[in-house]
């Protein structure tokens, strides 16, 4: 071939390209490739398109337009009817909170004027133009657009007001009010007003307490994992990267960014500047939320966090029924507005409280008193371990499927009978892989598997546990169903997401997608199953990602928006422990945890930004006295000193998983990836690992964590109600200090004295 001929060839195809370009521009259809989602950077934040800009400078509430509205004995609450702003005052220590940043820093900042609109903006809004093709979504504020604050009226504790934008449209009411040790802001649903504008989210007063680092003790608190510190610091160094992360987790009915994060299970955020700090609690539309935190020398030099409250959300509309799921446009749906009011309370911690510990505490305080959580009454004063079995799983065969046989419930007995006589004295069991087909078989109630000893292998388990007062769990997954349990028909069950598709995942090993239940199938097939589960005497059931996971669901017949979900969840939750009488959950989302007893994998660790400086035991401290806890097994973990430390300072209670087969009976099983469950490799390691957790924690297992606190580098200290403090040394060298003494990569256990 000639160099004439590729050229006349490559010629023809750039032909062909360009007509095919013409054509789409001509039809109005937009089609893009889907590649991986990317983090969002500050630098795309910044550089976001935003309708023209008011030509007055950026500038902040003077004092003097200041009013009082309302007083508690703690707080006072003074508001400016020009921009909606409110100041309030602490009347236990004379600290002043402003929904605006720290005007004492104003004249350094150096941020362009369009992000300085942000900073002084009572809301920032993004929003899509539907009257466009392309749906580009464009960021605004404010002050930016003149905004026009109208509708002022005064409410019980506050105000309320409409704040309108004349350039994009957009109508909000909102309301600001304080009750007791609170600041409680709102935005109506009710009443907000769209034009040829869609709305896709609002933060309102996002910048609430922003502040200078200025050499002060301070950082931004974000619910990254259990919880993590982003410290203030003098010239920050610019990671532009923000942490934006969704509220429960991404939603999988639309598109999204994703990444290798720890999810979002409590709707907190908090910060803490010098003597000052608060804790924010998004009490109504979490289920729509993200929180966002920007540290200095991101987006401008004042160390910000805020709730961002979702209206919309983009989606994959795929461009063909058959089209694979890479192929599609953004879109937004036009038609529909998320959820209800949104509201935040922002609770002002009194100075000898502002630290993470004195945040966790009053999230204690919140479950305890809004949520109707009550501390554990410990009836045996041994810590419980908690032992699960696996009974068995399904692997590829030469012709179908081979089961797999792991243990059998008399096989169990047996473990529990040695476990007792090497001296562990309480115990909570959970069998799983009971189910026909085994630990792979998603969706599936009684009957028990007969190769495992069936209904009535089960039940001489359970009597069994029960002689030595022991619970036992029933471990499920009605969340996923690939088994057509309950009669499940995946064309009319399934979850669908907005662009019509089934919602599925990869859950097994055997490269097969597995579909998500509708939250309402789910609670009707719970709800039926409950009295078989009954008549067994099971004490409880372990549930997965029902309370863990969390997404809209446009299925016509069974579907429910995600707040919903939520409900129908909680639901589910609450009707499994009123008539079994117990629940264990698995990394349970915080709205699960008023039902249940114990949370399983609680997650423990942060995920290691740049941006992020340490670790803080956040949903600990929170958790503890409230229900138990516990980590990774034992004979599962990465890092065995340094996870069963962790354990020790974090008050988790000890959890081994145990099969009578050898780990290599079962490498390619569809379901297990655990590798060292045999169960004679570790009956005296449990033994002696259950008397260490037990000395150091069974006296505290109903007591609240007081304090917490890094006594060196990689020594830390956790202080119970009942004066009990435990000092936990990861190094490898002694840690001596006055009267302390820790030995290397070990722990101190200090007796005290005083009550709950």
């Amino acid at each position: 071939m000639t160099w004439i001929t590729k050229l006349n060839k490559t010629a023809t195809i750039v032909t062909v390209l360009l007509l095919a370009a013409i054509l789409l521009i001509l039809t109005n259809v937009q089609f893009q490739f889907k590649t991986a989602p990317q983090e969002r950077t500050a630098a795309a934040a910044q550089n976001d398109a935003a309708p023209p800009q008011n030509s007055v400078q950026a500038q902040l509430p003077k004092d003097g337009d200041f009013k009082n509205v309302a007083e508690t004995d703690t707080l006072r609450l003074s508001m400016d009817e020009k921009t909606g702003h409110f100041i309030v005052e602490d009347k236990r220590n004379g600290n002043v909170y402003r929904s605006y940043p720290n005007p004492e820093h104003w004249s350094k900042e150096t941020i362009s004027e369009n992000w300085k609109k942000h900073l002084s903006s009572p809301l920032m809004v993004q929003y899509v133009d539907f009257s466009k093709t392309i749906l580009q979504a464009k960021e605004t504020n404010f002050a930016a657009e003149g905004g026009k604050v109208t509708q002022v009226q005064s409410i019980p504790g506050g105000f309320s007001l409409v704040y309108e934008l004349p350039a994009s449209g957009f109508t909000i009411p909102v309301q600001v009010k304080i009750e007791k040790d609170y600041i409680e802001t709102k935005i109506v649903r009710e009443g907000i007003k769209e034009t040829k504008m869609g709305l896709v989210w609002v933060r309102l007063f996002p910048f609430l307490g922003a502040d200078y680092s200025a050499g002060q003790d301070g950082y931004l608190f974000i619910p990254d994992g259990a919880g993590a510190l982003i410290r203030f610091k003098e010239n920050q160094l610019n990671v532009n990267k923000l942490y934006d992360e969704s509220v429960y987790g991404q939603d999988q009915a639309f598109g999204g960014m994703s990444n290798n994060r720890n999810r979002i299970m409590m709707p907190v955020f908090g910060l803490k500047s010098g003597p000052k700090g608060f804790l924010a609690v998004l009490n109504e539309g979490e289920e729509y939320a993200e929180v966002v935190a920007s540290p200095s020398g991101v987006l401008s030099n004042y160390n910000w966090v805020t709730a961002q409250m979702n209206f919309r959300a983009s989606f994959l509309q795929f461009t063909s029924r058959n089209s694979p799921d890479e192929w599609g446009f953004a879109a937004y749906n036009k038609d529909e507005l998320f959820g209800g009011d949104r509201s935040v309370r922002y609770y002002i911690l009194d100075m000898a409280k502002t630290d993470y510990v004195g945040m966790a505490q009053t999230y204690r305080d919140y479950l305890m008193q809004v949520k109707g959580m009550k501390p554990v009454a410990a009836a045996d004063p041994n810590l419980p371990m908690h032992v699960d079995f696996i009974g068995g799983d399904q692997e590829k065969g030469v012709v179908s499927d081979r089961y797999i046989d792991l243990t059998h419930t008399g096989e169990a007995e047996q473990m529990i009978d040695k476990l007792s006589a090497n001296g562990i004295k309480n115990m909570a069991l959970t069998f799983m892989g009971w189910q026909q087909g085994g630990y792979s078989s998603l969706g599936k109630g009684l009957p028990v598997d007969s190769r495992i000893g069936g209904d009535q292998g089960m039940k001489s388990l359970i009597d069994r546990a029960h002689q030595s007062k022991y619970r036992i769990y029933l471990d499920t997954e009605y969340a996923a169903n690939n088994t057509g349990g309950g009669g499940f028909d995946e064309k009319f069950h399934a979850m669908v997401n907005l662009a019509g598709r089934n919602i599925t995942q990869n859950l097994l090993y055997n490269n097969t997608r597995v579909a998500m239940a509708s939250e309402k199938f789910v609670e009707a097939a719970v709800k039926k199953d409950l009295v078989e589960y009954k008549k067994l005497g099971v004490d409880g059931l372990s549930v997965n990602r029902t309370g863990q996971r969390l997404f809209s669901d446009y299925n016509t017949g069974y579907g429910s928006p995600r707040n919903e979900a939520r409900k129908v969840q909680e639901s589910i939750l609450k009707n499994i422990k009123e008539t079994l009488g117990g629940v264990q959950g698995k990394s349970s989302n915080s709205y699960a945890w008023p039902y249940v007893n114990h949370i399983q994998t609680m997650i423990y660790d942060h995920s290691y930004d740049l941006f992020t400086d340490e670790a803080v035991p956040f949903a600990q401290i929170a958790a503890h006295g409230l229900l138990t806890y516990s980590s990774e097994y034992a004979n599962n973990r990465q890092e065995d000193v340094k996870d069963f430390l962790r354990d020790i300072e974090y008050g988790a209670i000890p959890s081994f998983i145990f099969t009578r087969a050898a780990s290599k009976e079962y490498v390619n099983a569809y379901g297990i990836r655990y590798y060292n469950t045999h169960f004679p490799d570790w009956e005296t390691f449990a033994a002696e690992q259950y008397k260490a957790y037990n000395a150091a924690l069974g006296d505290v297992q109903n007591q609240f964590i007081t304090g917490h606190r890094t006594l060196a580098d990689n020594v830390k200290e956790t202080t119970y109600a009942n004066g009990k403090r435990i000092v936990v040394n990861y190094n490898l060298e002694p840690y001596r200090d006055g009267g302390l003494d820790v030995p290397a990569q070990s722990y101190l256990v200090i007796q005290g004295g005083g009550s709950r």
